[in-house]
């Protein structure tokens, strides 16, 4: 599922607008977390800045930038 709080169509045209696609940012997250199952991806705003999380479905939460495509937090 992809989240930005409008409609599906603008949600993946924005992402395509920044550095990092949904399909980028979901490659970065499998890495950091290998042989988990994705259960949701979300683009959100934090902290003034946009980044994908990425949510496994073992509650494993790993949040990039999606401009930078930097790991900014992985909650587990």
């Amino acid at each position: 599922m992809l989240s930005t709080g409008g409609s599906r169509r603008a949600a993946f045209a924005q992402s395509f607008a920044l550095g990092i696609p949904i399909e980028e940012a979901i490659r970065i997250a499998r890495s950091a977390v290998p042989n988990a199952v994705i259960k949701e991806v979300e683009l959100e705003r934090e902290d003034g800045r946009l980044v994908w999380e990425v949510k496994f479905t073992n509650d494993i939460e790993v949040k990039i930038d999606a401009t930078t495509g930097d790991i900014v937090d992985i909650d587990d």
